[in-house]
């Protein structure tokens, strides 16, 4: 998930580390011929980079960790309800019919939270 630069700063290893908009860091070397990015070296080179996308790991993992949370939330939804209707003596078509009812009606807040963690869930 690509987020924007919105500052620079130096680690205690005085290396320069990107602040983006999501809230995360990127380390930003220049340390030839590995990484070319004299830009970094001066406020003015710094200063042209505010405002890129760079791509977010941290972001693309927590997108994930949200998506499967959601998935796993829907699925025991219908597969409980699958289960009742069974129960309940209704036919497949009905199972399914509540099965469905029940993931529409699921609150996916709790699984994003769980997967989000405390940090992210402030921000």
């Amino acid at each position: 998930m690509k987020q924007p630069i919105t500052g620079f700063h130096l680690d205690e290893e005085n290396h320069w580390v990107a602040d983006l908009a999501c809230g995360h860091r990127q380390h930003m070397r220049h340390d030839p011929p590995w990484m070319e990015r004299p830009w970094i070296l001066t406020e003015e080179g710094r200063r042209s980079r505010l405002g890129i996308e760079l791509e977010c790991k941290r972001c693309d993992e927590a997108a994930l960790a949200v998506a499967q949370a959601v998935r796993e939330a829907l699925l025991s939804a219908a597969r409980e309800a699958y289960e009742d209707g069974g129960l309940s003596g209704l036919c497949a078509e009905g199972r399914w019919e509540l099965a469905q009812d029940a993931m529409r009606a699921v609150d996916l807040t709790p699984a994003i939270q769980r997967a989000l963690g405390p940090k992210r869930q402030e921000g």
